[in-house]
């Protein structure tokens, strides 16, 4: 299996739609097979013959990312390796990786680990939006060191999150989820009280619940150039979220918007914001309108390409193309929107077209699906051997049960 082209090797770190909608947009784009390290085999690369996965104990610990790095690139010394990782942890290892020195042919692209880890933390990133004037839910954040001793300005209920995604998922506890929606103080107290129980080191992120439904939630792609010059700008609305434990706060169907909609001006005063402060590379947020102040405000800010990448791929701007421009070529590039009609789903086509109970929302839905404008990332024309056919056979079949559950229990409400 040949990898890559004459001139780089894109090398991807995880195992999850995130990472395969990379390595798609890289073939897409060049032809090209990406090598691939992750923790875990997870489903979605399964059987690929578009990326060359190996499964590695603790590759998301920095000595370990680091000695898979240098030794691939090594074996291919005449050839720019590109590394991106596409999970936070992953994220993490490879800018420290970067700082402890890798091979002169490996691109070093990352943010230093300090400023990174002060904006994929989130009270970091909450304190500048609060310089920028930049609106977001309001929020306490709790350490394990106050003891129980909470003061909110705010009325349950509330959601609860990690500021350290990171570490929240090295420590387990029963009932874990992604996201918490707590009912009240005394449910808050005890699920802290879980939380620290199981050893999770950081601070706790308590937050105003902003009501409304799926369709007031919005994602917003940026990609900042090696001279930290904004060069994309992305942004979908969410008709659904999917609804388990580990996915809650995951979109299930995203519907590109066009230039001039309602995140225009929110999005320019986060790209000034990350410009000023010398970033490169993806960044992805997750914003919501709240109807109450009839606004935008940011949740959170994900210093990577975001797991939904390829709806920015499907609308228009490949982001390998991009990140290839960029860094590779070192070209100069011009402004990018991604704005042309585009519907991303994970969920089947029937509860992409109905899933919103906006009639308008669901038009332009079903006719993005009828006219062959949308894509499930996983599921790539040129990647359908028949043993990864009968696995896209298989997910499907598990993705209707889980949606036909969502839609009874909906009818049910």
């Amino acid at each position: 299996m040949k990898l890559g082209n004459d001139d780089f090797i894109p090398l991807l770190f995880a195992s999850d739609i995130t990472v395969y909608s990379l390595a798609r947009a890289f073939h897409e784009a060049y032809g090209i097979v990406s090598k691939g390290y992750g923790i875990a085999q997870a489903g979605p690369l399964r059987y690929t013959q578009i990326i060359d996965y190996e499964a590695r104990p603790k590759a998301d610990a920095v000595d370990v990312l680091r000695g898979l790095v240098c030794d691939f690139a090594h074996d291919h010394p005449a050839q720019c390796i590109l590394p991106i990782a596409s999970g936070d942890n992953y994220v993490q290892a490879l800018a420290l990786a970067q700082e402890r020195g890798l091979p002169e042919n490996v691109c070093r692209h990352y943010l230093p680990f300090q400023e990174m880890l002060r904006l994929a933390h989130k009270q970091g990133f909450y304190a500048l939006c609060d310089e920028a004037g930049i609106a977001h839910p309001q929020t306490f954040v709790y350490r394990e060191s106050l003891g129980g001793q909470i003061k909110l300005d705010f009325l349950a209920p509330y959601i609860v999150k990690p500021t350290d995604s990171v570490a929240w998922w090295r420590h387990p506890f029963e009932g874990q989820r992604k996201v918490h929606l707590v009912a009240g103080p005394d449910e808050l107290k005890a699920l802290l009280s879980r939380i620290y129980a199981a050893g999770y080191p950081a601070e706790m992120i308590i937050q105003e619940f902003l009501p409304g439904p799926d369709t007031d939630l919005y994602v917003l792609t940026q990609y900042f150039d090696r001279a930290s010059r904004p060069v994309l700008s992305a942004a979908g609305r969410v008709l659904l979220e999917e609804h388990t434990a580990h996915g809650i706060g995951n979109s299930a169907v995203i519907m590109t918007e066009q230039k001039g909609g309602i995140v225009d001006d929110l999005a320019n005063r986060l790209a000034d914001l990350l410009q000023g402060q010398g970033y490169r590379g993806f960044a992805s947020f997750d914003l919501k309108f709240d109807q109450r102040e009839q606004r935008l405000k940011v949740l959170e800010l994900n210093t990577r390409q975001g797991r939904g990448n390829y709806y920015v791929t499907g609308a228009g701007a490949n982001i390998a193309a991009l990140a290839v421009d960029d860094i590779i070529y070192q070209k100069r590039l011009g402004p990018v929107f991604a704005t042309s009609p585009f519907l991303w789903s994970v969920a089947p086509p029937w509860v992409a077209k109905s899933c919103s109970s906006d009639l308008d929302i669901q038009k332009k839905a079903a006719l993005l699906v009828d006219t062959g404008q949308w894509a499930n990332p996983l599921d790539y024309a040129a990647d359908r051997g028949l043993r990864r056919w009968l696995w896209l056979r298989q997910n499907a079949r598990l993705q209707v049960e889980r949606f036909k559950d969502w839609r009874d229990s909906e009818s049910e409400l």
